[in-house]
């Protein structure tokens, strides 16, 4: 316990930028998918928290756009967030967003320096890895989100409609992720960077 008090109140982990699992749930009309992906996070076994900044146990509250904690990964324990936001300008045509961030800091503190996800060729651990993909296809399962997107600082810089014209930005890291419904919908050139959610192992 001591150990993990230690790393979530460690300031010098909460840099070099977020390697994220960011959402694009629902639009933003819609709250109640937010707490069910919130509630989801944060009862998990091998989840602690939330916290404050003092390490005190907090309650959920989607009206607070982060909350901060810590997971279990196989013989690792690293702190994260969630963070939703929430487009209200205008609210009809806005999306509620939900990610799950790791500091690269972190990640390279816990699991090693060689994993560096901020890169052009970034190195991601296995278990973050399989982390996410669980993830998304528990939260698919919860409520069918319209787009995911695991990359380096990626939060709202891609949308559902911009994979349904070809990406003027080829070189891109990111791996997209939507359900078969979806998927006729994107342009054949992103198919390739595009994974159904039902494929995933």
């Amino acid at each position: 316990m001591t150990e993990s008090k230690e790393i979530f109140l460690d300031k010098n982990l909460r840099c070099g930028g977020f390697y994220e699992l960011a959402i694009q749930v629902c639009p933003s009309i819609d709250n109640v998918p937010i707490k069910l992906y919130t509630d989801f996070i944060w009862t998990l076994n091998n989840v602690s928290g939330p916290f404050d900044e003092d390490y005190k146990t907090i309650r959920t509250d989607i009206e607070n756009i982060q909350h901060r904690g810590l997971i279990r990964l196989d013989d690792f324990v690293i702190p994260f967030m969630t963070y939703n936001i929430r487009e209200t300008e205008p609210i009809e045509t806005g999306f509620n967003w939900f990610d799950i961030c790791f500091h690269t800091a972190a990640i390279e503190h816990v699991f090693g320096s060689e994993y560096q996800t901020w890169t052009e060729n970034l190195k991601v651990p296995k278990q973050l890895t399989d982390f996410f993909n669980s993830t998304l296809k528990d939260l698919y399962k919860l409520f069918p989100f319209e787009l995911g997107i695991l990359d380096f600082e990626v939060s709202g810089q891609y949308y559902l409609d911009d994979l349904k014209k070809p990406l003027t930005n080829t070189w891109t890291n990111s791996n997209f992720y939507l359900g078969r419904e979806n998927f006729d919908l994107i342009a054949p050139e992103n198919r390739k960077i595009v994974k159904q959610i039902e494929e995933i192992n």
